[in-house]
């Protein structure tokens, strides 16, 4: 097939001048086209002028995608959509007849810049095309695996936040699954930037036995220009591109919800990347990334966000993502931070105590929280009435002396040497507790004499964060009569 360009456009752009996010140019492709192919060249300025490509076929469907990972100085993006086979970040399938959305998402555009977008199609060649199926694709973009049997709850830690290279990571889906089962994680969420092109071929590495012992998630990053989120639990593309007019996050977050899906916000405050979305409330997201492996401070303001929240009486679980983008080197290694949960070995199980809060984050030890009072108990993620004094049970097991810290409404209310000695209890209880949020911290001990006047916990030290147990007012009176 020979191919043909239908567009070419050379143009500097300057900030100073362009208020949209996504720069889209509108394509009718006729019938009998068999393949599409994008061009974008310019000169990448690291986070300063940064350009991805993208094609949306007539229904809104993302088909191909490309980001620009490495290093500064002149680039070409490229990507080509066709019947039988599409670039990795692409779906391939029939290309309908239509108005097709080719994009440039202007992901950091702080200086001006020139590119140039070319677009070839080629048609369909009917003499190989006769007598053969093609499936055309859909939203869903997904092989469905074999159900997986029920099996016991039972503690399972896993990773919520990784990449390939379908959007900007450096390893292959094998690849990455055999770092999974390297660092012994039962589940893994691979949640490639705005595409979910990657669904299909893990469903193909499920039933080919390449992802044994390993639950695989379908997820994806939300990387919008105000924050990015993470989203689990998908059955089908739930459209990524929210900074544009006719579709916003919290639009995105009803449509995962819909889906039974889980919308978590990563990393709160990585700079360009922090969230600054204003465009949806608390009420749509389910998980908050407390613990990023590579983004240090950060994630002392992150754990501050979510006391906040949770405070406020939203039920959001705390979690954590590696965020591996290269698994072959030390600092994305997998299973370096982890969000372990309770549950039987199976998506739904795993997305069930996600959203339940039946879940802490590990960087090596346990740490796993419940309570009881007169009235009933629970464990993470649950409520008991508020009657009489409240009892916490704390089981852990850490790989060095630490100290164990709880934390009430999100103030410092108790705090206590641990051993390293293998797995222990330690009750605590609170002869007069207040409604609202229990949690705890495990932080690795200090030999300074000064630590325990100030106990200096943060992300450096630690080893584990729970997820609360929540205490509730027994009756109105009672709640006004705390909340006084």
């Amino acid at each position: 097939m020979s191919s043909r360009r239908v567009l070419r456009e050379t143009r500097t752009i300057d900030p100073a001048s362009i208020t949209e996010h996504y720069l889209d140019r509108v394509l009718a492709l006729p019938e009998g086209v068999g393949t599409l192919r994008v061009e974008l060249d310019f000169e990448k300025v690291t986070d300063c002028f940064q350009l991805y490509a993208a094609a949306l076929d007539p229904g809104g469907f993302l088909r191909g995608h490309v980001q620009c990972p490495g290093d500064p100085g002149p680039r070409r993006l490229s990507f080509e959509v066709g019947e039988e086979h599409a670039d990795l970040g692409c779906h391939a399938g029939p290309l309908p007849a239509g108005e097709w959305t080719i994009r440039i998402d202007l992901d950091r555009f702080t200086q001006g810049g020139s590119y140039e977008l070319r677009v070839f199609v080629a048609d369909a060649d009917a003499d190989a095309d006769a007598g053969r199926a093609v499936t055309a694709v859909g939203r869903t973009g997904v092989v469905r695996a074999a159900p997986v049997p029920p099996s016991p709850p039972t503690w399972l830690r896993g990773e919520l936040h990784s990449h390939s290279l379908h959007s900007d990571g450096s390893a292959d889906l094998p690849a990455l699954l055999d770092a999974a089962r390297a660092a012994g994680l039962d589940f893994l969420a691979v949640s490639d930037h705005f595409t979910s092109s990657h669904w299909a071929e893990l469903a193909r590495l499920e039933e080919q036995g390449a992802a044994e012992g390993l639950v695989l998630l379908r997820s994806i990053e939300l990387t919008s220009h105000f924050g990015h989120a993470n989203l689990h639990g998908l059955s089908r593309w739930p459209g990524t591109y929210v900074d544009a007019d006719g579709w916003d996050f919290a639009d995105a977050a009803r449509d995962v919800h819909a889906q039974d899906g889980l919308v978590g916000v990563n990393h709160p405050f990585s700079g360009r990347q922090a969230w600054r979305r204003d465009d949806h409330t608390w009420d749509d997201v389910d998980l908050l990334e407390i613990d990023n492996f590579g983004q240090g401070a950060n994630n002392d303001a992150a754990v501050g966000l979510w006391d906040r929240l949770l405070g406020s009486g939203h039920r959001i679980t705390g979690v954590a993502g590696t965020d591996c983008h290269h698994p072959q080197k030390p600092e994305h290694r997998l299973g370096q931070v982890t969000t372990v949960v309770r549950a039987e070995r199976s998506r739904e199980g795993i997305l069930g105590a996600l959203r339940a809060g039946e879940a802490y984050v590990s960087r090596g030890a346990g740490l796993r929280l419940s309570a009881r009072t007169a009235a009933g108990q629970c464990g993470m993620g649950g409520t008991v009435p508020l009657d009489g004094p409240v009892h916490l049970d704390v089981e852990l097991d850490t790989p060095r002396p630490a100290v164990l810290f709880i934390l009430r409404g999100g103030l410092l209310w108790h705090m206590e040497p641990v051993a390293a000695d293998g797995p222990a209890r330690i009750r605590v209880t609170d002869p007069r507790p207040l409604p609202g949020p229990y949690r705890a911290e495990l932080h690795a001990s200090s030999d300074d004499p000064y630590f325990w006047a100030s106990c200096n916990r943060s992300h450096a030290s630690s080893l584990a964060v729970s997820n609360p147990v929540w205490v509730a007012a027994t009756s109105p009176r009672e709640a006004e009569r705390h909340s006084a």
